[in-house]
């Protein structure tokens, strides 16, 4: 059998829920779950492939600005959900991210 995804995971990821647009490769609209430093589980009707490089806006309630993720790579698909791996991000949603993660305490199995 393969490696379990949480054992290769370098972040802590904390359960989340709040909606995303992601465009690049495949455009659409999803659902962010699982959210951490490295990257996040999405959930859309939108099929994408992986591999596949997105740009992502995550859109954080209670907050005027979106998280823009400027390139994340498609990891794994499953059915209505994939994740993604943040490749490249500018310092400052770096840090809007990291203090967004700060606040959660729900860790994700």
């Amino acid at each position: 059998m393969g490696t379990n995804v949480t054992e290769q995971r370098q972040h802590v990821r904390y359960q989340v829920e709040f909606p995303a647009t992601f465009a690049g490769d495949h455009a659409g609209i999803g659902t962010v779950y699982n959210l951490g430093m490295g990257g996040c589980k999405v959930v859309s009707d939108r099929a994408v492939k992986s591999g596949a490089v997105l740009t992502a806006h995550l859109r954080i309630p209670g907050q005027t600005n979106a998280i823009k993720i400027r390139a994340a790579t498609v990891q794994w698909t499953m059915k209505l959900e994939f994740g993604v791996e943040f490749r490249e991000m500018h310092e400052l949603e770096r840090a809007h991210l990291k203090q967004l993660l700060a606040t959660q305490m729900n860790i994700a199995a």
